[in-house]
């Protein structure tokens, strides 16, 4: 049974899918919103042995494990711990997220260094392709972790699968383990209501026996979509609710509805078909004598783009009928056509006041859409393809001219469908035909690869996007959807998942495609930022400077990296010294990216970016005695080759550099430049002389003062 999606979500309001999106949020960004923290403590419903859970986490332990599948509530439980501790320490105890990071376990300085008194919240990414959590080592980083949480005065929990925990416990860290239950569904229903519609008598449908039926066994997240689904149902007019079937017995209803209140039986049967996608009443209205093509198609289009206006619907339906039926499009000017207002009434929907189209029935438009999908698979292909052309249908015959704004905002509607079709029903399909079809649209493409970063960061749907992501660059060859992950992986996505970004790029790095090669460079400036990858990160960078095969993304990455400075903004961050420096390179990797970035280049402009990098470094070792010998050596090395006959050398380039920085004194330093400059030109020439006489004893060690 796929659930419905309640159109409750569009709207707002405050459920409990969007409270847990908004906390999850601010705690990221280490700025918790008491306002939410305290709405999540009223929705929450504690499970069994959550109090003595806290307590031990609070006064003992320091650090818990949540080893829960996802969609058991495991987010909502962390939150409320969060939450309570903060309203316990009356906010002087903050809390926030943190990232695992890129590695395959969590070292104690991934500890905000300055931070006392705070409480933290820690996913650990799913095993995948590339990453499997190192138990042992991860074991050992607990009991580590947990001893420096006492010291600072902080807390924190690990949210994890169970299989990932039972991987890693062994008697000493099996008392991490938070060995908390399921909460009772009605519990979770009474306290949403309370919240969401306290006038609402919740007791009164946690009795009637069909919603106990729907409530049995269901993890928190479905609980959640019936709760949507009550409060649709009682606050519906008579003509969104189903009609009670004649054949079906008055004492049915009776035991269902509470003393045979036909009213109240007809609202929890809504709930009830609601939940099964309304496949009896889809079916019923598909079998209609008197159902057209069109309305089918006007059925599709208005479910597929929510809250368009009704004239995008009208036309754009007009065109899928055309295209499902293979038949020339209905000439809607003429009177003898059904209108909007005709069309609008047989789907079961209204035109609102802004001329809109809004489904009587909850749930209606995700269903309909769902029965298209299992009811005619040969069209699927025919409909994907006339979602992805929407936005771009500029026919005078069906509607004026979009604007550009309009354009952006149908798009952004039909991206958000795509992305909750892929998360709810699992289905990539439509987010495909999106990157297929926006490709070649500057417009388009940055409303897609947008909403594709938002899905990949928001918790109610980043679980299935990441895995998404990972099949369109191992399984599938398409230049679109390779580009649309080399794209997101660096935006947000790429920083808050460092590790499963890195791993997704390293798939796209050997695609010979410019407009790939330069998102694959942005997401690397993305990713260096994050101090757990810059190992693996420098690593698969030198190695596509290895690899002929990337030689071209290569330079890309390693020029991005070779010009980014250290926090003075003058020292490059590759030569970085400090007591936070973390991963150094070696002097041989740095040699290595350097061959490649002085290579011949296919453009002026990225003669200029080596150019401006060149003189970088050389002024760095100018200025900086320390780093001097450091300097030339690698930028010696790097030429170091035998060279090509009939093709500029990457010496005589270097040559040419140094000679334009020379040239680029002011005078006051020209002595010093000087120095330099005659002392790296001779390391050149003797390795030069070296090579043609075949001798290479010093093998280019000689020490550059």
């Amino acid at each position: 049974m796929h659930p419905t999606f309640t159109g409750n979500l569009n709207f707002g309001e405050m459920n409990g899918v969007k409270v847990v999106n908004k906390v999850q949020a601010a705690l990221e960004h280490l700025n918790a919103d008491d306002a939410y923290l305290n709405l999540t403590l009223r929705l929450f419903a504690p499970p069994d042995e959550f109090d003595n859970t806290y307590a031990r986490w609070r006064d003992g332990r320091r650090l818990l494990v949540l080893a829960r599948q996802p969609g058991t509530g495991r987010t909502m439980i962390a939150h409320a711990l969060l939450a309570t501790i903060r309203e316990e320490s009356q906010r002087q105890v903050n809390v926030g997220a943190l990232h695992f990071g890129g590695g395959e376990t969590f070292p104690i300085d991934r500890l905000p260094p300055a931070h006392r008194n705070w409480a933290y919240v820690v996913e650990v990414p799913p095993d995948e392709e590339g990453f499997t959590l190192r138990s042992r080592l991860f074991r050992m980083t607990l009991t580590q972790l947990e001893a420096e949480l006492k010291r600072r005065e902080c807390w924190l929990i690990f949210l994890m699968s169970p299989e990932q925990w039972t991987a890693c416990v062994d008697e000493t860290i099996s008392s991490l383990t938070a060995e908390i239950g399921n909460a009772v569904p009605a519990k979770i229903v009474r306290k949403a209501l309370a919240v969401q519609d306290p006038a609402l008598d919740v007791e009164r449908w946690l009795a009637a026996n069909e919603i106990k039926a729907l409530l049995a066994d269901q993890p928190p997240a479905e609980v959640l979509d019936i709760v949507e689904l009550i409060r649709s149902a009682a606050h519906a007019a008579p003509g969104q609710l189903v009609a009670l079937q004649e054949t079906e017995e008055e004492a049915d209803h009776a035991e269902l509805a509470d003393g045979g209140d036909r009213w109240f039986a007809r609202r929890v049967q809504t709930v009830v078909e609601a939940r099964r996608n309304w496949r009896k009443q889809l079916l019923s209205w598909h079998r209609h004598r008197e159902r057209t093509s069109l309305q089918r198609s006007f059925l599709l289009a208005a479910a597929a783009l929510p809250s368009a206006p009704g004239a995008y619907v009208y036309a754009l339906a007009n065109k899928l009928e055309g295209k499902l039926s293979g038949k020339q499009q209905s000439d809607l000017a003429a009177l003898s056509a059904p209108g909007i207002i005709e069309l609008v009434d047989a789907i079961e929907a209204d035109l609102a006041d802004d001329d809109t189209v809004v489904f009587r029935h909850d749930g209606w438009d995700d269903a309909a859409l769902h029965y298209f999908w299992t009811d005619r698979p040969f069209s699927r292909q025919t409909f994907l393809t006339w979602l992805a052309e929407a936005p771009t249908d500029t026919h005078r015959s069906t509607f004026e001219s979009l604007t550009g704004g309009q354009q952006q905002e149908l798009a952004a509607r039909i991206a958000r469908f795509a992305v909750h079709w892929a998360a709810r029903q699992q289905r990539p399909e439509p987010l495909a035909k999106l990157a297929s079809t926006w490709y070649d649209s500057t417009l388009l493409w940055q409303v897609f690869v947008a909403a594709l970063d938002e899905a990949a960061t928001q918790s109610s749907t980043h679980r299935y996007i990441h895995s998404m992501l990972l099949n369109w660059v191992t399984r599938r060859k398409d230049l679109a959807l390779w580009r649309a992950v080399a794209e997101v992986c660096g935006l947000e996505f790429g920083r808050r998942h460092t590790g499963k970004a890195l791993r997704r790029l390293k798939h796209v790095a050997a695609i010979a495609d410019p407009e790939i090669e330069q998102a694959v460079q942005r997401s690397v400036i993305t990713l260096w930022d994050d101090t757990s990858v810059r190992e693996t990160l420098f690593d698969t960078v030198i190695g596509w400077c290895e690899n002929p095969a990337t030689t071209s993304v290569a330079y890309r990455a390693f020029s991005a990296l070779a010009a980014k400075t250290d926090h003075d903004q003058i020292t490059p961050t590759l030569l970085a010294r400090g007591d936070q420096a973390g991963f150094i390179p070696s002097a041989a990797d740095l040699a290595t990216g350097w061959t490649v970035l002085l290579s011949p280049q296919g453009s002026k402009e990225a003669e200029q970016l080596v150019l401006a990098t060149v003189h970088q470094w050389l002024d760095v070792a100018l200025r900086q005695h320390q780093l001097q010998d450091d300097v030339l050596g690698l930028l010696r090395n790097a030429v170091n080759h035998p060279e090509e006959p009939g093709v500029i050398s990457p010496r005589e380039r270097l040559r040419h550099y140094l000679f334009t920085w020379l040239e680029a004194s002011d005078g006051t330093d020209i002595t010093e430049r000087n120095n330099i400059y005659l002392r790296l030109s001779k390391l050149f020439d003797g390795d030069f002389s070296r090579r043609l006489t075949g001798d290479d004893s010093a093998g280019g060690t000689d020490h550059v003062a």
